[in-house]
């Protein structure tokens, strides 16, 4: 079905009138295949690439649309509440939206473990009773300017202490969570107690509530989680809680707030899919200058053959037609294939001298357009030093060979010398740490 599908857009696309191939793409397939129906391997070569596409845009279509399913559905939430986690167990964040109305609150509640009984507190130390102050602040300036949420815990990094936190308002400050209720100026009194083993103090800590640039939004949102917070407060050693369904004289509908990135997805995969559409001409291109440096690698070889076989009495014809004969089927060397197309061309009658100018011209090579050059100039004019240039040739492009495999050679150690340098780094922290440390290995 896919296939069909390319085949049509390549009708479309590509077999409307006046639209004409791509020139770039056809040259290298001739380069690459050119004994093949060219034609036939450029329509190949583009539905190849339109099922590369179709199938990446494909693939991150469903994927998106799996995601937004899944993201629709993920929000319901049961009308039998949240299960708790046993005394020992983790915390849960719910990451909700309240919905009343048009009106669509996102709200975090943290949902507790089960108490089986009650906390342990540890005491605190006089640095505890100097730092409290500071730590519960969040991102407050000071306790006498409240207006967002306090870092009210049972636990402090730093300290080995359990706490309790008391407040004389609830409504104004939540001791479960620090929230804070903003929406009036007021004094509130936290009363916090903290214990070790058998030692047991209390601390009380005045605070001033006051109120902030907010939104009415804002504010209920706030006074819900407040109210939320306090729901959990009463029922924390009950094992099932459930979210209300109104509030302040709102109904209330909840859903859990799901990431929907099912267009992120399919965008992703529309820009890998136009990405492959693109890179599928470089492979070409890749292909393409493999083989010309598999020729180049050839060309020595290929000038040594000839000096030999015509240095022995063979016209340069039967040289040439020996050596593409004489080249084993799975040689790796696509030079031979280029010389066992220009002996077909030769046995089709095509003239000696047109043969070897094709022949140089569909290399693409300046090394075997200057072989065909010396070999059409013999044949028209007869050239009596026309061995010896041709040894010195195969001597010259033996030289550069080695050279180029040289420059080739120091690239490497180049490109080797990072990857020397982060093993010696590794090996060095391998000797040193042990010695530091005292640790033998």
């Amino acid at each position: 079905m896919l296939d069909k599908v390319c085949a049509f857009l390549y009708g479309v696309v590509f077999c409307r009138k006046g639209k004409l191939p791509d020139k770039s793409v056809i040259k290298k397939l001739v380069f690459l295949h050119p004994s093949e129906d060219i034609e036939k391997l450029y329509r190949d070569f583009c539905i190849r690439r339109f099922r590369l596409t179709l199938m990446t845009v494909l693939a991150g279509l469903i994927l998106g649309c799996f995601m937004k399913i899944s993201a629709v559905y993920g929000r319901s939430i049961s009308d039998a509440g949240f299960e708790r986690n046993e005394w020992n167990g983790k915390k849960e964040r719910l990451e909700l939206y309240a919905i009343s109305g048009e009106e669509k609150l996102e709200i975090d509640v943290t949902l507790e473990p089960r108490l089986l009984s009650e906390t342990e507190l540890e005491s605190y130390s006089e640095r505890f009773e100097e730092e409290i102050g500071t730590l519960i602040l969040g991102e407050n300036p000071d306790l006498r300017h409240i207006s967002t949420g306090l870092e009210i815990r049972e636990k402090y990094d730093g300290y080995p202490f359990k706490c309790v936190w008391k407040s004389s308002d609830p409504k104004r400050i939540s001791a479960y969570g620090g929230r804070v209720d903003p929406s009036e100026e007021e004094e509130v009194l936290l009363a916090v107690t903290y214990s070790y083993g058998d030692y047991k103090k209390s601390l009380e800590l005045q605070v001033l509530v006051v109120r902030p640039e907010m939104t009415d939004e804002q504010i209920l949102a706030a006074g819900l989680e407040d109210y939320l917070a306090e729901s959990q407060g009463e029922c924390r050693e009950e094992k099932l809680w459930t979210l209300p369904s109104e509030y302040a004289g709102r109904d209330l509908k909840w859903e859990y707030r799901a990431e929907d990135d099912g267009f992120l997805i399919m965008a992703v995969f529309a820009a890998v899919g136009a990405v492959i559409y693109m890179a599928s001409e470089k492979d070409l291109t890749s292909k393409s200058e493999q083989k010309k440096e598999n020729m180049r690698r050839s060309y020595p070889k290929i000038l040594r053959q000839l000096a030999l076989y015509i240095g022995a009495g063979m016209t340069v014809k039967a040289a040439f037609t020996r050596i593409a004969d004489d080249a084993p089927e799975n040689s790796g060397e696509y030079i031979f294939e280029e010389m066992k197309i220009a002996c077909l061309e030769m046995k089709q009658g095509l003239s000696e001298t047109q043969v070897y100018e094709r022949f140089g011209k569909r290399t693409g090579l300046s090394e075997y357009i200057k072989l065909s050059g010396l070999l059409s100039q013999n044949l028209k004019r007869g050239n009596p030093g026309f061995l010896g240039r041709l040894r010195d040739e195969a001597y010259t492009s033996m030289h550069e060979r080695v050279l180029e495999s040289r420059k080739a050679g120091e690239k490497a150690q180049t490109k080797l010398l990072a990857p020397m340098m982060m093993m010696l780094a590794v090996v060095m922290v391998m000797i040193m740490m042990p010695a530091m440390t005292g640790i033998k290995i």
